[in-house]
């Protein structure tokens, strides 16, 4: 069974589709490397079936930069007040520019001085997380990535949206080489708001137990959620961990907290000013590369061979992200009838090329 049995989804190469986004970030500005970054960001998530921080944003992102809302050329402004830390002001970049470029610099510190960390100010929107910490596994390094998102979970026993969805990130290089990272990448919410944005473009219900309205009660209502809060995972575990991140990322860095976010979707009145924050740690300065391998390996081979419950099978962290990708470049990747008209109306505007699409 191939994702072209869904009905009404279509399906468009990787390589076409990174081509479309560069090209549409590009005519709103961008110099094309940036636009390059953004659209091998957007369609990682594709590619890895995190459809919700794919190319579903692409016109999203693009809108902000012609109202002026987010840089098309910002000046990165970088500076290190120890050996091991970099503070990088973004002003204002598309958050996959100023991820990449913190991501690549804790990396380069790591090798340098065994760890790197960066904190990051002023930025957006940065997709998924998990692109970049898989960048750092390349290198050979762990890394950890967080961000501050616009308000969407309420302080546990509140019932009025604060924190955001506050994800974290983290990957560990696979157990050899061709072997997949270990990859974690999660909202602490119960799920990402990206998940009921969705569900309300295609005028879905939304599962029990994901959100409230704005009174704060229970809701399925997509859009009533939207206008209340996304619940935080585990209970108060899931709020801490958002305070957590939200000091990590916009405390430390610079960056505006909690309701001083401003919305993408629904603030068009100044920039969002989000906040991020990632830590790489070089292997080769910890332990020699065989050994690390050697040792994940026999972790992960011990996991799988555990016992399951019925009916179900023991799953590693970033399995299925290596399979869904294999997969989506071999057939390609499937976008819902509602992105498919936005992104070829958003060429159409743009005079970019259109998208030639897979035949069904």
């Amino acid at each position: 069974m191939t994702e072209m049995d869904s009905v009404g989804l279509s399906l468009v190469e990787a390589a076409e589709l990174e081509r479309f986004a560069a090209s549409v970030m590009e005519a709103v500005g961008l110099p094309w490397a940036d636009a390059r970054t953004v659209a091998w960001a957007l369609v990682t998530a594709n590619l890895e079936g995190i459809d919700t921080h794919g190319v579903s944003r692409l016109a999203l992102y693009a809108r902000r930069v012609r109202a002026g809302l987010a840089a098309a050329r910002p000046r990165l402004r970088w500076s290190h007040p120890a050996p091991a830390v970099a503070l990088l002001d973004a002003d204002n970049a598309l958050g996959p520019v100023a991820a990449v470029a913190a991501i690549d610099e804790a990396v380069r510190l790591a090798h340098g001085q065994g760890v790197g960390m960066v904190a990051v100010a002023h930025t957006n929107h940065a997709a998924a997380l998990s692109a970049y910490v898989e960048r750092a596994t390349e290198a050979d390094c762990l890394a950890l990535m967080v961000c501050n998102t616009p308000p969407a979970m309420p302080p546990w026993g509140g019932r009025r949206a604060f924190l955001g969805t506050n994800p974290l990130a983290f990957a560990a290089p696979g157990a050899g080489p061709g072997e997949p990272p270990v990859v974690v990448d999660m909202a602490t919410t119960v799920v990402a708001r990206g998940n009921i944005i969705m569900a309300a473009r295609e005028g879905r219900a939304i599962p029990e137990g994901w959100a409230v309205d704005a009174e704060g009660r229970p809701t399925t209502d997509a859009q009533a959620a939207l206008a209340g809060a996304v619940l935080p995972m585990a209970g108060p575990k899931g709020y801490a961990l958002a305070l957590m991140i939200e000091i990590l990322s916009a405390i430390v860095s610079g960056s505006s907290w909690g309701p001083r976010l401003r919305s993408p979707y629904q603030d068009w009145t100044g920039p969002t000013d989000a906040g991020l924050w990632c830590l790489a740690l070089s292997l080769p300065a910890l332990m020699p590369l065989e050994v690390y391998r050697q040792r994940l390996g026999a972790l992960l081979e011990a996991l799988r061979q555990e016992p399951a419950a019925p009916g179900e099978e023991i799953r590693i962290p970033g399995a299925r992200r290596a399979a869904m990708r294999a997969r989506r470049l071999s057939e390609g990747i499937p976008l819902d009838p509602a992105t498919r008209a936005e992104l070829e109306a958003l060429g159409a505007e743009l005079g970019v090329r259109p998208l030639v699409w897979k035949a069904p």
